[in-house]
C-alpha cells in the first residue's frame, strides 16, 4: 500500500500600499452593487499565489519580493494557514476565488517558471486567486449569491466567503 505524499502548501498575499487607490476595489464593488448588493461600502483587492511545494521562509519572501510583488506600490505578506472563521461582528468579509483544481491555470504555470529562473526551487503547483476584503452590513447568504454572480464564474471557481477582523 502506498501513501501518498502531501506537499507543504504556502500562501502569499500581494495588495496595493494603502497610499494608492484600488481600481480593482472600485471596479467589484460597482459590480457587487450591480447584483443589489448595496450594503456594501468598500472592497479591497489582493492577488492571492498558493504554491506547494518544499519551500522555505527566506524563498518565499524572495519569491514575493522579487516576483509577485511591485515594490514600488505592493505590499506582500506570507500568510499562516487559518485555523477557522473569525466571527467578530464587525462587517468585514473575506472572499477568495479561486480556479477550479480542474481548470488551467496559465499565470500559476508561468509564476513555477519564473521561480525556476529566480534560482528557487520550483514548486510542484502554483495555483493564482483573488482575495476581496469587504466592509459593509451583509448577511452571509446575500453575499454568496451576488459573489457567485459578480465576482466568480461558477464553471470555473470555486470560493469561501468568511467573517473576519476588520
Amino acid at each position: 500500500m502506498t501513501t501518498k505524499l502531501t506537499l507543504p502548501k504556502h500562501l502569499i498575499e500581494v495588495r496595493l500600499k494603502p497610499e494608492y487607490p484600488d481600481a480593482d476595489g472600485a471596479a467589484a464593488l460597482s459590480l457587487l452593487h450591480g447584483v443589489g448588493l448595496n450594503t456594501a461600502k468598500e472592497c479591497k483587492v489582493s492577488r492571492l499565489y498558493e504554491l506547494h511545494g518544499p519551500l522555505n521562509q527566506a524563498q518565499l519572501h524572495q519569491a514575493a519580493r522579487d516576483l509577485l510583488a511591485d515594490p514600488v506600490t505592493q505590499e506582500f505578506k506570507v500568510v499562516q494557514p487559518a485555523t477557522g472563521p473569525v466571527l467578530n461582528g464587525m462587517n468585514s468579509w473575506r472572499i477568495e476565488v479561486w480556479l477550479k483544481p480542474t481548470v488551467t491555470d496559465p499565470v500559476g504555470d508561468s509564476v513555477k517558471a519564473a521561480l525556476a529562473d529566480l534560482g528557487i526551487p520550483a514548486p510542484e503547483r502554483v495555483r493564482c486567486g483573488t482575495a476581496y476584503r469587504l466592509m459593509g452590513r451583509c448577511g452571509r447568504a446575500q453575499l454568496e449569491k451576488a459573489v457567485s454572480r459578480a465576482l466568480a464564474n461558477p464553471v470555473v471557481h470555486n470560493f469561501t466567503v468568511t467573517e473576519e477582523h476588520a
